[in-house]
């Protein structure tokens, strides 16, 4: 490898600037290719929790994305009828360090990107992979379907749950499988008053017989908003039909499923000018995450389904971690790959069983099971959500680093 240092980085989501970040700091020289003609302004809205902000202040991004996000504040646990089956308290920042923010896709997608194009890493659009050439004593090159390619030490994919990057590496890999699960969401005017960047909000999280339905306040350019997702089973079939389906045939669905929920439920469904479909999938766990002069992160690595609400925050992880590995072990890119997995994959593989479990309380069940959820729901969040939330969100990347192995 020589004096060069040079990463390439598919995939410019969340993992992928925040990694360039590190890397330049480390006096790397990287670059980002992304797929996508430009910055994308579409898509839902997600939860950062204190672990990935801890990642994002260590990053200096953590700041600028808090002037365009909510406080992550209490977490209410409710029924369908509107009762309230447990609060947990709104993380404590003195004890984590930082508190967790609730922002839009496309605020976060572009504030990382602005951010990264500021420190001076260079960001290409419309640079969709075809293939990896990793040949002995040359440089490992990206080639893309537009014809160009480009050349470094190590390529990087943090390229999603769809990767190019893992295809091209590990080609017998098994692909995203779908779970079952699909996800309506849409954004709504805004239940309360005076909802500005940084305030407190909190998040709803209301289970049903049929399905489930999580909302929160928000800010977006235009304004303060309501966001809300309604989480069911769909056979494949059907989700097919409704990836094709308009507007309006996604809100019969809706409504077919919470018309008889409890306020705002069905006043949110049925104010949201748009409604964008997900259809949920999982990677099965991956034999390795590297191959070659090539390693995967975030969901290329280890698809965190969103029902963990650590998504984001196992890709940022990712991302510190890699850099802080590559900053000192830069000529050994192997060893690097070894070591990173094996501090990771422990960790991200408890957060998707974590994701798991709490996708099958989102099921369709029984009358007699459904009591059954709400009273054990009511006695598992005060005793034991706590102490679940104490191990994620403790966590940090560096301290990781300074214990001996």
């Amino acid at each position: 490898m020589g004096g060069q240092r040079r990463i390439l980085i598919v995939g410019a989501g969340v993992a992928g600037p925040v990694l360039a970040v590190f890397l330049k700091r480390a006096g790397i020289e990287c670059h980002i290719f992304e797929a996508l003609p430009g910055i994308s302004d579409s898509g839902g809205a997600l939860g950062i929790a204190a672990n990935g902000m801890a990642v994002l202040a260590n990053a200096g991004v953590a700041e600028l994305l808090r002037d365009v996000s909510v406080c992550s504040g209490e977490l209410r646990f409710e029924n369908e009828s509107g009762g309230v089956l447990a609060v947990a308290p709104a993380v404590d920042g003195r004890r984590y360090g930082q508190t967790g923010i609730s922002i839009t896709r496309a605020a976060l997608h572009r504030t990382l990107v602005e951010y990264a194009e500021r420190q001076g890493i260079a960001v290409q659009y419309g640079k969709r992979l075809a293939g990896i050439e990793d040949r002995p004593d040359r440089p490992i090159v990206a080639v893309f379907a537009d014809g160009s390619s480009a050349e470094g030490d190590v390529i990087v994919g943090a390229d999603g749950i769809r990767s190019q990057v893992r295809q091209a590496v590990m080609p017998d890999a098994a692909g995203p499988a779908y779970t079952g699960m699909m996800t309506l969401s849409g954004f709504s005017p805004c239940l309360e008053q005076g909802v500005v960047a940084r305030s407190p909000q909190p998040m709803h999280f209301v289970f049903g017989q049929k399905a489930f339905f999580g909302y929160f306040n928000t800010v977006t350019p235009e304004g303060p908003r309501t966001v809300w997702w309604s989480t069911f089973a769909a056979p494949l079939s059907a989700k097919n039909e409704l990836k094709q389906a308009s507007t309006a045939e996604l809100r019969k669905r809706l409504m077919e499923l919470h018309c008889d929920w409890a306020a705002p439920v069905p006043n949110l469904i049925g104010d949201a000018p748009e409604l964008l479909g997900i259809a949920i999938h999982d990677v099965p766990s991956l034999p390795r995450w590297s191959a070659g002069r090539t390693i995967l992160i975030g969901d290329a690595a280890h698809a965190v389904a969103p029902h963990s609400g650590q998504g984001a925050s196992m890709a940022l992880e990712d991302a510190q971690m890699l850099a802080f590995l590559l900053r000192d072990g830069f000529e050994n890119p192997g060893e690097v790959f070894r070591k990173f997995e094996q501090l990771r994959r422990p960790r991200t593989d408890k957060v998707i069983a974590m994701g798991r479990r709490n996708a099958q309380r989102k099921e369709a069940i029984p009358r007699a099971a459904y009591w059954i959820q709400q009273q054990v729901l009511r006695v598992v969040i005060p005793l034991a959500f706590g102490r679940a939330q104490d191990r994620l969100l403790r966590y940090r990347v560096e301290d990781q680093l300074q214990q001996p192995r």
